[in-house]
């Protein structure tokens, strides 16, 4: 029998203005990342997960689901919201 294969999301190639805005979170310790909305293989709905060193285990979740077509663009939205915020 063969082995079902997980899938969980579309690949996605951020642009360089994109990346900019990762390089910053990252450098600035704002963690940003999809988080299934569900538990469970092959999950279609996402919410994005917001966290802030040195307390990175507290996760802030938003408030909207996102399906997988849209998830890592919304994720960008929110990086440029604090790349445009500092």
């Amino acid at each position: 029998m063969a082995k079902k294969e997980t899938k969980w999301m579309p690949e996605y190639s951020p642009s360089d203005e994109e990346n900019k805005w990762h390089i910053f979170c990252v450098n600035n310790g704002i963690i940003i990342s999809p988080i299934a909305a569900q538990r469970g293989p092959n999950p279609k709905e996402w919410k994005v997960g917001i966290s802030f060193m040195p307390d990175y285990k507290k996760v802030n979740l938003s408030p909207s689901i996102y399906d997988e077509n849209i998830i890592w663009q919304e994720m960008y939205k929110i990086m440029k919201f604090y790349y445009d915020k500092y």
